[in-house]
């Protein structure tokens, strides 16, 4: 089908690895810290688990646009998401960050500290699953606004699930 000279198929463009450089050379605003964190975690054998500057970029965005108050992060790794997620969060704003690795997450902290945002995280060590749970017996149901989930990929239903009952409705 052919509408205005071009068909339907050609308003697509495939995102070819040059046109994504220059889309985040051009729409990323990454701060200083978030860069080095990033540099610093791309040392790791285990760095494909960072999230990408435009997906924490994008999480900001969500958080800045739904007004998040109340967050909960499944996987932490270096602290990454966490530093874009909490800077778009209010003064006010907490973050529940469950993760199980210590040595990881040392790393977070000490960049959480860096851009300004420790005070709004709590990590919590240990299995999400049980963490998750405490939080659902505590009477958090229905009291978080956001939740990113990026963690062990066999226990995303689990994660899901539990998720679902803490975040609010709507």
């Amino acid at each position: 089908m052919v509408r205005g000279g071009l068909s339907l198929s050609d308003k697509y463009v495939q995102l070819t690895n040059d046109l994504h450089d220059y889309l985040v050379r051009v729409s990323v605003r990454e701060s200083d810290v978030l860069k080095e964190l990033r540099i610093e975690t791309e040392q790791l054998p285990e760095s494909v688990m960072q999230v990408s500057p435009e997906q924490g970029q994008f999480m900001s965005f969500l958080a800045r646009l739904m007004g998040v108050q109340r967050a909960i992060e499944v996987g932490v790794f270096t602290g990454y998401s966490s530093i874009c997620l909490a800077a778009a969060l209010p003064a006010e704003g907490k973050i529940t960050a469950c993760d199980v690795n210590e040595e990881w997450t040392k790393t977070a902290i000490r960049y959480w500290e860096k851009a300004g945002v420790a005070d709004k995280i709590e990590l919590v060590l240990g299995p999400a699953v049980t963490t998750l749970g405490q939080l659902i017996k505590a009477g958090n149901s229905q009291s978080y606004d956001f939740a990113f989930i990026d963690a062990d990929k066999t226990n995303y239903g689990i994660y899901y699930e539990l998720v679902m009952e803490l975040i609010r409705p709507g």
